[in-house]
């Protein structure tokens, strides 16, 4: 463990949950409100996403005038809060399963007056069922969905949460159109995408979504898998580096960041 994170556990066996929540809200509470002012949103994009992900900026020219965004691992809102300041008009349905990261979310979505998210405290996958998160304690970013083969370390947090798959959850809520998805879930991203087959090829949404082995691995799953599902359903891929989209077949270790686009994305 490196010793940013050794501190980190450190902080929290001192603190507590509790305040350690607190502090995580407040820090984040702090970051994006350097941003909520900028009314140019052009300037909005450029500057939020030196802050966190310089790939982020690559969103607005991809899609223009979405009505319904799905935001798949939402932790505590950086994408959701981007992609509602972006797109006041779009409805934003953001899963986030993790209490404490839901918590988090809930209390972000009404600091900032995002009334265009809807934060759902439930993980999505390839069916129904209940499966036991994860939460790290020194790096709660990385909570990921467990199985009996996984070994925890004992100062890590878990609890069950409940599984959906997307295509239920658009049959359940009557959802006419997807316009994009932002996939993050740590390595679980196959089973999510498994769980969205239909609405996938119904809505042919602009796919979003990180994937790397170090993760992937976890549910002895090859990153190019991934690649592969959506070639399977007429979907193009591409690798995403800072502002540059390049066409990808292939899975790149290097780059963790991909699109999934039906149309050709110039």
């Amino acid at each position: 463990m490196k010793l940013k994170d050794k501190l980190r556990l450190l902080a929290f066996k001192i603190l507590g949950q509790k305040n350690i929540n607190l502090l995580r809200y407040l820090k984040f509470s702090y970051k994006f409100s350097r941003f909520a002012k900028i009314k140019d949103k052009s300037i909005f994009a450029k500057e939020f996403s030196k802050s966190y992900e310089s790939e982020m900026q690559i969103i607005p020219k991809i899609i223009s005038n979405p009505k319904t965004i799905i935001d798949i691992g939402a932790n505590y809102g950086t994408y959701s809060f981007f992609l509602s300041k972006l797109y006041p008009q779009a409805k934003i349905f953001a899963f986030e399963p993790a209490t404490g990261s839901y918590n988090i979310l809930k209390k972000i979505i009404r600091r900032f007056n995002l009334n265009n998210v809807i934060p759902i405290k439930k993980g999505l996958g390839s069916k129904e069922e209940t499966k036991e998160i994860i939460t790290p304690m020194h790096y709660t970013i990385i909570a990921y969905i467990g199985n009996k083969n996984m070994q925890k370390n004992k100062e890590d947090d878990s609890e069950e949460i409940e599984i959906t798959t997307l295509d239920n959850f658009v049959k359940k809520n009557k959802i006419q159109r997807i316009d994009f998805i932002k996939c993050d879930v740590e390595g679980f991203e196959l089973s999510v995408f498994k769980g969205a087959k239909k609405t996938l090829r119904k809505f042919k949404p602009v796919v979003f979504v990180e994937i790397e082995e170090r993760h992937t691995k976890k549910y002895k799953i090859n990153p190019q898998d991934v690649l592969d599902f959506f070639k399977n359903i007429g979907y193009k891929s591409y690798s995403v580096k800072k502002d540059k989209i390049e066409r990808a077949d292939k899975v790149i270790p290097e780059i963790p960041l991909y699109i999934f686009s039906i149309k050709k994305i110039t």
